[in-house]
């Protein structure tokens, strides 16, 4: 598993299975400063997690992020600029996905095709207004499984 980001000595480690996140990263020399963000994956696909996550068979990163690198920034109303369409790979759109989900339009979501986007973040990474957009569809995914069972 690598270690990196804003730890004081990135490394890679081998590790069990069940280890959590912030063993590894005390095992790294801690954080630099205030520990914001910890991701399990990649900076772009990678899934924001708890520091207390266990490490699971496919984890093969974690990045530590501090304050520098991550600021809180408000969320603001959708301007309606259209670029979460344009990069979605999936030919989705993400503003009327949010928007049905904030609404708990479940059959509406499901029937805009909410179960099909894979979450890539292409449209949170291009968005003016800062919309969550994956945390919302990722709720919007989950009330629609829990809803089959």
């Amino acid at each position: 598993v690598s270690v990196t980001g804003d730890v004081q000595n990135p490394k890679n480690l081998l590790v069990r299975i069940g280890k959590s996140f912030f063993s590894l990263i005390e095992e790294c020399g801690g954080p630099r400063g205030d520990m914001r963000k910890v991701i399990s994956g990649g900076p772009m696909m990678g899934v924001a997690q708890s520091r207390d996550v266990p490490v699971v068979k496919g984890t093969t990163s974690i990045l530590v992020f501090n304050e520098d690198r991550v600021k809180e920034e408000e969320e603001m109303p959708c301007i309606r600029c259209g670029r979460c369409i344009e990069a979605c790979p999936m030919n989705m759109m993400p503003t009327k996905l949010v928007d049905l989900v904030r609404k708990e339009k479940w059959e509406e979501a499901k029937d805009y095709g909410i179960m099909r986007c894979d979450l890539c973040g292409s449209c949170a990474y291009v968005c003016p207004s800062k919309i969550p957009f994956i945390e919302e569809i990722k709720k919007g995914q989950e009330h629609l499984r829990s809803q089959e069972e």
